[in-house]
C-alpha cells in the first residue's frame, strides 16, 4: 500500500481518472464547493458522490448548499449527503469504485479534506487502503440528501434567513466591513470614471459575433500591485457573494489577471449587472445607467481564499 504526501490532486484524482475510473465516492469532514466545481468541470465524465461529515457540528453556509445544487443541476454528475449523526465524522476517505469489467477499485484515507487546501495547498498525507475497508467508513444512516424537500427547514445553515435559501447578506456585510480587507473596482475606464468601456468591462460582449451580455469586472494592474495576494491566481475558482443575495463561481482571467469572470459562461455576470441597472438583456450599458443607479464601482471584500463578497448597493 502506498503513502501519498505530494501531488495529491494529480496522484489521487487526475491519474485514476486518466486510467479510466469514473465513479468517485468521497467522505470528508469539510468540502469546498469551488474545489468540487473544479473537479467536475476539469474531469467531464466523473461522477461524484459526496458525504460531508461535520455539518451538524460546524454548519456549512447557505450559499455552499446552493452551489452544490446548482452544480448538480448543471452537470447531472454530483450527489451530496450531509451526515446528521450526533457524533460528527472527521474522517477523510476517497474511493474510486469499479467503472468497468476490468477496472479495479482504488481507495485512500488520511488527513486531506476535499478542498483545494487539502489536495493542493497544504501538506497532507493519504494512505492507500483496501477499498472494502475504506467503504466501511461511509455512514449508511443519519444522512440527509441535499435534494431533500424543505431541507432548509430541518437543517441549520450559516448565514441563512429563516428557513429559506436566502442569504443573510446584511449579516455577511457586517462581518466583512469590520474585519475583512477590501478593494474598490471601477466599472468605468481606469483613465476616466465618466467614460464606460465600449467593448470591454460591462460591454465586453458588445461586438459582432459575441454573446452581447458577456461581462467582466475590470481589475487594474495597480490594484494587484497595491493589494498582492488579495485575489487568487489565474483560473482558480472562487465564490463571489453579492449584497443582494446572489452567488457565482468566478475566476481571475485574461492578461495580468485583469478581469473577474463567471466560469464557463461569461454572460452570467453581464445578465446580473443588467438586471440591477435596469438595462434590457443584451443591451449596451451607458454611463447614464450607472448615474441613475448611483454607483460606478463595486467593493470586493475577501472573506477567505475561496470566498469574496461584492457590495454594489
Amino acid at each position: 500500500m502506498s503513502i501519498v504526501t505530494d501531488n495529491l490532486f494529480k496522484t489521487l484524482i487526475i491519474t485514476p481518472y486518466n486510467e479510466g475510473k469514473r465513479k468517485l465516492k468521497i467522505l470528508t469532514a469539510y468540502a469546498s464547493p469551488t474545489f468540487i466545481h473544479h473537479v467536475l468541470y476539469a474531469l467531464e465524465k466523473v461522477d461524484i458522490e459526496l458525504t460531508i461529515g461535520m455539518v451538524k457540528q460546524d454548519p456549512i453556509t447557505i450559499w455552499e448548499h446552493k452551489q452544490y445544487l446548482k452544480m448538480a443541476n448543471s452537470t447531472k454528475r454530483l450527489d451530496v449527503n450531509y451526515y446528521m449523526g450526533d457524533k460528527p465524522i472527521h474522517s477523510n476517505v476517497i474511493c474510486w469504485e469499479e467503472s468497468g469489467f476490468f477496472d479495479e477499485p482504488l481507495a485512500f484515507v488520511g488527513s486531506a479534506n476535499f478542498t483545494r487546501n487539502g489536495y493542493i495547498n497544504y501538506q497532507e498525507t493519504m494512505i492507500e487502503v483496501e477499498p472494502v475497508k475504506a467503504l466501511n467508513n461511509f455512514p449508511r444512516e443519519k444522512l440527509l440528501n441535499f435534494r431533500t424537500s424543505s431541507i432548509e427547514e430541518t437543517m441549520e445553515f450559516a448565514y441563512q434567513i429563516g428557513h429559506t435559501t436566502r442569504i443573510d447578506t446584511p449579516a455577511v456585510a457586517r462581518v466583512v466591513q469590520n474585519t475583512k480587507p477590501s478593494v474598490d473596482l471601477l466599472l468605468t475606464t481606469a483613465e476616466n470614471p465618466r467614460k464606460i468601456h465600449s467593448t470591454a468591462g460591462l460591454n465586453w460582449g458588445q461586438r459582432p459575433g459575441r454573446e452581447p451580455n458577456q461581462t467582466y469586472i475590470p481589475v487594474p494592474r495597480k490594484v494587484h500591485n497595491t493589494n498582492p495576494n488579495f485575489f487568487p491566481e489565474k483560473k482558480i475558482e472562487f465564490t463571489l457573494i453579492t449584497d443582494d443575495g446572489e452567488s457565482f463561481v468566478c475566476v481571475m482571467a485574461q492578461d495580468n489577471n485583469k478581469a473577474i469572470e463567471t466560469c464557463h459562461d461569461n454572460s452570467v455576470l453581464g445578465k446580473y449587472f443588467r438586471k440591477r441597472l435596469g438595462v434590457p438583456l443584451g443591451g449596451f450599458v451607458t454611463i447614464e445607467h450607472l448615474d441613475n443607479y448611483g454607483r460606478n464601482y463595486v467593493t470586493i471584500y475577501k472573506i477567505n481564499d475561496e470566498t469574496y463578497f461584492m457590495d454594489f448597493s
